[in-house]
């Protein structure tokens, strides 16, 4: 539990008690607990107290705000070290907000989230620390309840499991740590997400991608006309929209790693972008971005760094080796000139990071949407309205697994180590597919078209 650092404002007869006792120098003993107050030679009011031979004795202001305080910390001490004398955890008086905060800001379990982990974890965490903070809660009142009425605010099955699976995870930590039983630890185990009446489960968006499209000669990739197509509609809302496109399909990174792509040496170096390395033909693939606005940058994703060969090929007609060099030549002119810090190739109108949902709903969202690529909505279980795109800009390296394989002939170690995928099975499930493009192509082949 973390001390208390603010002065409190005592009770009135408390007030009475201390406000006497520092003008008398005499002190004031409340049930276990001495607040002895500032003397000659001492600033400040002095609070102690014992149990089976162990001591908290903590110095604190001079105020009687502050020596109330460090007394509500040593009546927390005493209850911490008489739950552990029996056996209880020893932590279980801690408000349970103060517990989730902690374990939040202690990066997980064993300290090892990364800084967009530990953002999203205070994120699906907030609704129980909401539900703890309304209702006064200390850890020892946490029960199956409250960990279902908390798993409730999950709109889909799929977000129930996941709030299922950090929860557990977090109560075992809890558990270990002194601050609930086992009982409470292993609660998780009898709650499950509840589905309310009438909902029904969607299915994932490549899922519903193929159900609303002709199911016989649909695909899952873009074929390349519908990347220039797209870029095209990305260039009418962004100034870098239509390169954007072009360049995620030949280079098949993510979208935190393409945002902090930048022209300066020296801005890589400080850990602060990927670099474009025109000299070697190669886009030096360090960090990405994360959901927020913060200037740290995250390893890339499963901490897989690599260097992708700037393709010579343009099969969607965009030459990114006749447009790349002029816009890092442009990059660190604007860095130059003071305008663009980071010498970013694809920055936001104010020259900063495009932050992943500002770049969604600004520019290849409303394009998909004009590309007729959005499809039906559907009403999750909390009553939020959803209506996912057939294709989004992940979806471009789907065309990129499928153009190193097919059109550059890349055998599957080269296309997992420039793609930087888990593992070929991933791959072959997710991302080399076929595109609306493929069914014609065999007719043509036996000469039907």
């Amino acid at each position: 539990m973390r001390p208390h650092r603010q002065p409190v404002e005592p009770p009135p007869r408390l007030l009475k008690a201390l406000t006497a006792g520092a003008r008398s120098g005499s002190v004031v003993r409340i049930n276990e607990v001495s607040l002895i107050p500032p003397a000659e030679g001492r600033k400040y009011w002095r609070i102690k107290t014992h149990f089976a031979g162990l001591t908290f004795d903590a110095k604190t202001g001079s105020t009687p705000g502050l020596a109330y305080a460090a007394y509500l910390d040593a009546n927390a001490w005493l209850a911490s070290m008489r739950a552990g004398h029996v056996g209880a955890p020893e932590n279980e008086a801690a408000p349970l907000v103060e517990f989730v905060d902690s374990y939040i800001a202690r990066r997980g379990p064993d300290g090892k989230w990364r800084e967009r982990t530990q953002r999203d974890r205070g994120n699906d965490f907030r609704p129980l620390r909401d539900l703890a903070a309304k209702r006064n809660l200390m850890c020892r009142e946490l029960n199956a309840a409250i960990l279902r009425e908390f798993i409730a605010s999950a709109g889909t099955v799929n977000r129930g499991r996941t709030l299922l699976n950090i929860t557990g995870t977090m109560l075992r930590f809890g558990r270990h740590a002194g601050y609930f039983t086992r009982d409470q630890a292993d609660a998780v185990a009898g709650i499950r997400w509840v589905p309310p009446e009438g909902y029904i489960q969607q299915a994932s968006r490549r899922d519903q991608a193929k159900a609303q499209v002709d199911i016989a000669t649909g695909g899952n990739v873009l074929t390349h006309q519908q990347v220039a197509d797209w870029a095209d509609a990305c260039q009418r809302r962004w100034t870098h929209g239509l390169a954007l496109i072009h360049t995620c399909a030949l280079l098949g990174t993510r979208s935190g790693e393409i945002r902090v792509l930048t022209a300066s040496r020296d801005v890589a170096d400080a850990g602060r972008g990927n670099f474009v390395a025109l000299d070697r033909g190669e886009i030096l693939i360090r960090h990405q971005a994360g959901t927020g606005k913060g200037p740290k940058l995250d390893l890339p994703k499963n901490a897989k760094i690599r260097d992708i060969i700037i393709p010579t090929a343009a099969p969607a007609g965009f030459n990114i080796w006749e447009w790349l060099p002029d816009r890092v030549e442009q990059a660190l002119a604007e860095q130059e000139h003071g305008k663009n810090r980071r010498a970013l190739i694809f920055p936001n109108g104010a020259m900063n990071v495009f932050e992943e949902n500002n770049l969604r709903n600004r520019v290849w969202g409303p394009a998909a949407a004009e590309m007729g690529w959005r499809m039906e909505e559907y009403v999750t279980a909390t009553g939020r309205r959803m209506a996912l795109s057939r294709f989004t800009l992940h979806s471009l390296r789907d065309r990129y697994a499928n153009t190193a394989i097919h059109e550059w002939g890349y055998t599957e170690e080269q296309l997992l180590q420039q793609g930087s995928w888990q593992d070929a099975e991933t791959v072959r499930r997710f991302y080399s597919g076929t595109t609306d493009d493929t069914h014609s192509s065999v007719r043509r082949l036996h000469g039907l078209e």
